[in-house]
């Protein structure tokens, strides 16, 4: 096995090709808090992996997940994320997967 290193400056460079639209410093931002709030690497990057295909998502969705929808600053999620999440939720429980 090969050890999985952070790499930030790069997923922010694929993400600016990406989606040209979306403001660098919102993505930077929720990957720090996602660090902050002692997510690993990996599920930071499929986090943001999953957004950057996703043609509705922003940046702030990240952080909207990384928060959570309860906290103090968090943002309720609309009923569309909500059905999105729930999807996302019974695949990876059928799947017995991790995110």
């Amino acid at each position: 096995m090969t050890e999985i290193h952070p790499a930030q400056p790069e997923l922010l460079a694929v993400a600016a090709a990406m989606r040209p639209g979306w403001d660098q410093r919102d993505l930077s931002g929720a990957l720090a808090a996602a660090g902050a709030n002692g997510w690993p690497w990996p599920r930071a990057f499929l986090a943001a992996a999953r957004l950057l295909a996703d043609p509705k998502a922003t940046p702030r969705d990240l952080l909207a997940e990384v928060v959570g929808p309860l906290e103090r600053h968090g943002t309720p999620l609309t009923h569309e994320q909500n059905a999105r999440r729930a999807a996302e939720a019974r695949d990876l429980l059928a799947s017995g997967g991790a995110p």
